[in-house]
């Protein structure tokens, strides 16, 4: 049964909107991601089994549909049943158990696979640093409370958003001293990482996006993959292990064998890698095949033979999500996540 309920989950990461029955009010708010390639979409997050995803949803069409019963709610496909039992775990800001914030949704980089700067400047307007710290301060007394994260795009120059950051986070430091905070910044300095970690951060992501050299150039045009692996080696250096992680996307067209040299790449640094399984959309599909061709996509086998791959090579050095309470690993809702999922 377990084996089963990973692979479902694998590919219920990987399918398509979840449909709201028709006059069914949900029970929890709405989740509205501002960053990263889902960013725009309405969701919501479902658990089961001890695991969670979460979902777009829609009012028509779908490849899944929220069914309830007399029991509580079920999950189909095709009309058929996927799941027999889910439930509806509320979010705080963007994540369960997190005040996730995003400082600004524009960014001076063109990734190519991130919507976040074809938002409308709406999505993250009046987000202050110190309008971020009451929202965290309030959201800290909550039951459901884990910890708070931030990410941003870069607007205004490198060390000017990492600034904005570390006072964001010495400002949520003052009104929650006790509350974990995670940031996921784009630094090209370790002073940068020093300054973070001086303001109260307790854990770090630095996302290397992709572990081919040839992909990486063509969708993240104005970032320098050998600056990143320098800071991620420096900032497990200011961290520790254990407390510092980076996301690998894996779907724009990458071998197995690079993801696998990657992961052990970062592991042995003391980085646990996240495998990120590429989110498609109306925004970034077309700037996405006009670099590399028609994608690939992803199947629910590919994804648990590289996430066994995963677990193995963190344990092989020493590494476990379960010392993470930020972010991804905290989150585990768009990943098959080891040593939480299985």
């Amino acid at each position: 049964m377990e084996e089963d309920m990973i692979r479902r989950k694998a590919e219920l990461i990987l399918g398509g909107e979840v449909r709201i029955p028709a006059g069914y009010r949900l029970p929890v708010r709405i989740s509205r991601s501002t960053a990263g390639p889902g960013a725009g979409s309405r969701g919501i997050v479902l658990s089961f089994h001890g695991m969670r995803v979460k979902k777009p949803i829609c009012d028509e069409g779908g490849d899944f549909e929220l069914v309830p019963t007399e029991e509580g709610l079920r999950l189909e496909r095709g009309g058929r049943t996927f799941i027999e039992r889910v439930e509806l775990e509320p979010v705080i800001y963007h994540s369960p158990g997190q005040a996730f914030f995003n400082l600004d949704q524009r960014c001076d980089f063109r990734c190519l696979f991130c919507s976040s700067p074809s938002l409308g400047v709406e999505a993250t307007k009046g987000l202050t640093p110190e309008r971020i710290a009451e929202m965290v301060a309030e959201a800290a007394e909550r039951e459901d409370f884990v910890s708070a994260a931030l990410t941003s795009g870069v607007v205004g120059g490198i060390g000017e958003t990492v600034e904005r950051m570390a006072r964001t986070v010495e400002l949520i430091k003052e009104k929650v001293p006790w509350a974990t905070v995670g940031v996921e910044p784009y630094v090209d300095s370790e002073e940068q990482l020093l300054r973070l970690r001086d303001a109260g951060a307790d854990e770090m992501k630095i996302n290397i996006e992709t572990p081919d050299e040839g992909i990486f150039r063509k969708v993240c045009p104005d970032l320098d993959r050998g600056l990143l692996h320098r800071m991620i080696e420096a900032a497990v250096e200011i961290f520790g292990r254990g407390k510092v992680s980076s996301n690998i996307i894996i779907g724009l067209g990458e071998s197995d064998a690079s993801v696998l040299e990657e992961m052990e790449r970062l592991a042995a640094m003391g980085c646990a890698p996240g495998l990120r399984p590429l989110k498609v959309n109306d925004i970034n599909r077309g700037q996405l095949e006009e670099a590399l061709g028609p994608l690939p996509g992803i199947d629910a086998e590919r994804l648990l033979r590289l996430g066994r791959e995963q677990k193995r090579i963190m344990d092989a050095h020493g590494l476990d999500s379960r010392t993470f309470s930020t972010m991804c690993f905290e989150c585990g809702c768009c990943d098959l996540v080891p040593f939480r999922d299985f």
